[in-house]
């Protein structure tokens, strides 16, 4: 039951991040009630239940007949298996609790990477901090912060010999908070490769069906977050 119940909360959490993230980024305003973006009708209470309703819909809105984005009922499922998944991983309420912190954080970040590709670097600070704190102890404090260094390295590596086309410098502190995540150097190559397969899966994909042409770049931090929640995930915190 406690993994259905957050399921659900997941759910809930995906959509109004996707909400907070349109808000800031579109700088619209905190509206009262919710509304369809291209009509502005206020939306009813059974357009709003999460998951569920983009289906009921059929992906538009029943007014003006505008596509709802697919990225805003995916954060939806995103949010749902985040958190239920991790009501069944992380056992102990310390390790739950900041799994939900570094889930919701980081969904914000990827959300907002998906849409406008941009990092925000305040932000970005506030992730790492968590990331960090979620795990760091006396003892493994040096392993930390190196593995949070060689994330940001890499990044900057690439970013430097490449002026700038591979990745953005926006990458380079995704990559420091993707290495204090993962939390060892190990796991951050795996979390790298996984990043980086992903990457090169969905751009042939674009590039065969004519979404993105040769040589246009893909926000990297679409591939790094669920890299970074496999790795979790899948083998915990480092600690």
């Amino acid at each position: 039951m406690q993994i259905i119940y957050f399921t659900l909360i997941g759910a809930v959490v995906g959509s109004l991040i996707a909400w907070l993230a349109r808000t800031l980024m579109d700088k619209s305003g905190v509206r009262a009630r919710t509304a369809c973006d291209a009509c502005r009708r206020t939306l009813s209470w059974w357009e709003m239940i999460p998951i569920f309703s983009y289906l009921r819909l059929g992906g538009r809105c029943r007014t003006c007949g505008t596509e709802i984005l697919i990225a805003d009922w995916a954060m939806e499922l995103i949010g749902a298996a985040l958190f239920g998944i991790g009501a069944w991983r992380f056992t102990t309420h310390r390790e739950f609790v900041w799994w939900i912190l570094l889930a919701t954080t980081t969904m914000l970040m990827f959300y907002i990477d998906v849409r406008w590709s941009i990092v925000p670097r305040s932000f970005a600070i506030l992730v790492a901090f968590i990331a960090l704190f979620a795990q760091i102890t006396p003892q493994n404090t040096g392993v930390l912060l190196l593995t949070a260094l060689l994330g940001s390295i890499f990044y900057f590596f690439l970013y430097t010999i490449s002026r700038g086309q591979w990745v953005g410098d926006g990458d380079v502190g995704l990559g420091f908070i993707l290495g204090a995540a993962v939390g060892d150097p190990t796991r951050l190559g795996l979390a790298l490769l996984i990043a980086h397969v992903l990457g090169a899966i969905v751009a042939v994909t674009f590039i065969k069906t004519g979404i993105k042409k040769f040589g246009e770049a893909l926000p990297m931090g679409v591939f790094m977050m669920p890299a970074m929640w496999i790795i979790l995930l899948w083998g915990g915190w480092a600690h």
